[in-house]
């Protein structure tokens, strides 16, 4: 693997919001580009970085080198016959790779690892970050109802706006990741264009695909493979289909970011977000465990609101901003801010939650 995939190489050396996208292909798979290709383009959209996510391949990753001037992050989308999860962090060869890198564009587990969850939990092990893709969107949606989803970091829950089908998918996954936050699960959401041509492909009259469409906002250490995977790990995201917002909490004269795990604390505590840029008409809601507590209309293509609350040191409680278009489709979310003890889940199995969306 090039040096120039390295996770350690630094772009920029400052902490900030960094713009990305999270699922693409390329030539080296069923995409139509080479990555160095997807890099200019990306760079001249005002992306900071792209993850190379081909299906059951990493040819990319050797051939040729990618632009040495913007951030590709190496990874994989495991495609397997019931479901596909991407892997981000590869460096190197692993072992699991022998069963998934065979040449199809599908695969069956097999070898030393015969389920989802023995998988997941051997790349966890390895430092890879695991998040599954299009949970609900058939027939690419997710079918191992007995994964474990402590093994599970990352959701889509926006992915491919572009497709028909996807309206109604992507707001069941948003309902899904709800479910498993009010569970106790701290999983991240992100989202992903899916991105594989910027041409028209076979059967299709019209181009829809858009690099970083949703594009995801990473508050990073610097920009570097390494900072943005443990940004994600740590939860400071937020999924966009347009808009910048800010999602902060208050407690006295200390402010806490989108992703932040205040712990147990008593007392009030104040909850400020702002929307810019925002397609109209739209509104925007603060969600506290699952249920709107603040909701204000967004006429002027900007908005702020802000809800006031009281924290008890013994209750569980995550907050985050929505905001929808008047049809009830993403424009963004963030990821929550925790509060209180972490919910132990008794739920564990994916297929726990299906019924509940």
């Amino acid at each position: 693997m090039s040096l120039d995939w390295s996770l350690s190489k630094i772009y920029n050396p400052r902490p900030g919001w960094y713009r990305g996208e999270l699922h693409v292909h390329t030539s080296h798979s069923d995409g139509a580009h080479p990555p160095a290709d997807l890099a200019e383009w990306a760079k001249a959209g005002g992306l900071n970085f792209l993850a190379i996510t081909d299906h059951n391949r990493v040819d990319a990753f050797n051939k040729p080198d990618p632009a040495p001037d913007f951030l590709l992050i190496p990874g994989m989308e495991v495609t397997l016959q019931n479901g596909h999860f991407n892997v981000y962090g590869l460096e190197g060869k692993y072992d699991w790779q022998e069963d998934i890198c065979i040449g199809l564009f599908t695969v069956k587990l097999a070898g030393k690892y015969l389920t989802t969850t023995d998988l997941m939990r051997h790349t966890a092990a390895q430092g890879l970050l695991n998040s599954i893709n299009h949970p609900l969107r058939v027939p690419f949606d997710w079918r191992d109802d007995e994964t474990d989803l402590q093994y599970v970091h990352c959701v889509e829950i926006w992915n491919k706006p572009d497709a028909p089908d996807t309206i109604r998918s992507n707001p069941q996954a948003i309902a899904l990741w709800t479910e498993w936050l009010k569970a106790g699960y701290r999983t991240t959401a992100i989202g992903g264009s899916d991105h594989h041509s910027l041409k028209l492909m076979p059967g299709e009259h019209k181009l829809t695909e858009r690099l970083g469409w949703p594009r995801n906002y990473v508050y990073a250490e610097n920009l570097s493979g390494a900072a943005i995977l443990t940004a994600m790990r740590q939860h400071h995201v937020y999924v966009s289909m347009g808009p910048e917002v800010t999602f902060q909490a208050v407690i006295g004269d200390e402010i806490f970011n989108i992703g932040e795990d205040l712990g147990q604390r008593a007392g009030e505590i104040r909850f400020l977000a702002d929307i810019f840029d925002c397609p109209l008409p739209a509104y925007a809601q603060i969600i506290k465990n699952g249920s709107a507590v603040r909701e204000v209309p967004v006429n002027t293509r900007q908005a702020s609101l802000e809800f006031n609350d009281y924290l008890h040191p013994a209750d569980p409680a995550w907050y985050r901003l929505d905001v929808y278009d008047e049809a009830g489709l993403m424009l963004a979310v963030t990821n929550p801010i925790f509060t209180g003890p972490q919910r132990q889940p008794v739920l564990k199995r994916f297929g726990d939650f299906v019924d509940r969306v």
